[in-house]
């Protein structure tokens, strides 16, 4: 387990060079790259306490888990990108 710990570690410092955590890359609806900087807003999918679904949110940095999932910080506190809808 350590080694795998390691290895993403590795992977997210390696990364980190290209990306930050202040800002997401996504796909627009016209198939265009666009980075978005934070902070940005969400729109929360589903009840993820103390977040209640359908509230809107800042979202102060973006970063990675050991286990290579992108999280949003919102209130100090980090939670899956997959539980949001992004605000532009």
């Amino acid at each position: 387990m350590a080694k795998k710990h390691d290895d993403a570690r590795a992977y997210i410092l390696e990364l980190f060079k290209i990306v930050s955590t202040d800002s997401i890359l996504v796909v627009t609806s016209e198939r265009k790259v666009i980075r978005l900087y934070c902070p940005l807003k969400v729109i929360c999918k589903v009840d993820v306490p103390p977040l209640v679904e359908s509230g809107e949110y800042v979202v102060e940095a973006v970063k990675m888990t050991l286990n290579l999932e992108d999280v949003f910080i919102i209130d100090g506190k980090a939670y899956f990108i997959w539980y949001f809808t992004i605000v532009q």
